[in-house]
């Protein structure tokens, strides 16, 4: 295949890249600004304090722009494995990271209240916590697990949220999570393809529409490249016993209109975010405005509003 339409992809999700990092620098610098969202939690660390973390919220807050940053790599990489030769179904798994980690820091910078933030961030941590490759069954990692628990159901307790404990199936061991007052202890934190579609929702795709952007990302992450249509081929010229060769790619076309789904998860954390830390929407429309329609336009897909 030409190398043309792949290093001009390149080029435009480094400079998304470039202007989404020009807001991280600038507009989104911690401290946040002040009379915002963002400021006030960070100010309210000392009424949440756990038996170990004395700034929960602070961290809640800053990881948020951890996230962006991560965001930025995975597109970096993408942009990488479009100018490496014979490189084509690569950039599919990091576009896939890319929309998770944007779609599970929006969801928790996107709650209204303070509580729900928390209880959002909490559960990610507690997930991440018996996610993690622990010897469960080593004495000193039960224990740093038992403590890291305790430390973030007692900074929960302080928001008014219980500690639900985990519970075993036939297939694994769910990961305790907090619940508000009003919930029942069966009432579980959204599933990680339910945060991405609802952060496709929040990004302006129907209905009909924002249940296929995990499903494709899943797929052409876990090896299915036909059935998930990023996988082409051209005629290559006959084999030594004359027979049909067909050279394996994914198109430029392809490529964009898939990896643009980052983009757009992006865009949508970063709007969230600026409404946390009281930067104006506009900012986000000067910076990613012009390389986020390119992108669309090179993929063919409508910009979303």
């Amino acid at each position: 295949m030409p190398a043309a339409g792949y290093v001009n992809l390149s080029e435009i999700i480094l400079r998304f890249t470039d202007a989404v990092e020009s807001l991280l620098a600038v507009d989104f610098e911690f401290p946040f600004s002040v009379g915002s969202e963002g400021l006030r939690d960070c100010a309210a660390d000392e009424l949440h304090r756990g038996t170990l973390t004395t700034h929960a919220l602070t961290r809640m807050a800053t990881m948020q722009l951890y996230a962006v940053a991560a965001q930025c790599d995975l597109h970096r990489g993408m942009a990488a494995a479009l100018t490496a030769d014979k490189v084509f179904f690569s950039p599919y798994p990091l576009a896939r990271t890319c929309v998770v980690t944007a779609a599970k820091a929006w969801f928790i910078i996107s709650a209204p209240t303070r509580v729900d933030r928390l209880q959002h961030y909490l559960n990610e941590e507690l997930g991440a916590l018996y996610g993690a490759p622990w010897e469960f069954t080593d004495p000193d990692s039960t224990a740093d697990i038992t403590a890291k628990t305790d430390d973030l159901a007692a900074v929960g307790a302080t928001a008014g949220l219980r500690l639900v404990p985990k519970k075993k199936t036939a297939w694994n061991s769910q990961a305790p999570h907090l619940v508000r007052a009003d919930q029942e202890d069966g009432a579980k934190p959204p599933s990680e393809s339910r945060i991405v579609r609802d952060v496709f929702e929040a990004s302006g795709l129907g209905a009909d529409q924002v249940d296929k952007p995990y499903k494709l990302l899943s797929a052409a992450t876990h090896g299915r490249f036909i059935q998930s249509g990023v996988s082409e081929s051209i005629p290559t010229g006959l084999s030594r016993f004359d027979g049909p060769k067909r050279g394996v790619h994914s198109s430029p076309g392809t490529t964009a209109k898939v990896t643009v789904l980052a983009a757009i998860a992006t865009r949508t954390h970063l709007r969230a975010l600026a409404r946390y830390t009281d930067v104006a929407q506009e900012q986000i429309q000067d910076h990613l405005g012009a390389p986020f329609r390119e992108w669309c336009a090179a993929g063919g897909v409508e910009v979303p509003a």
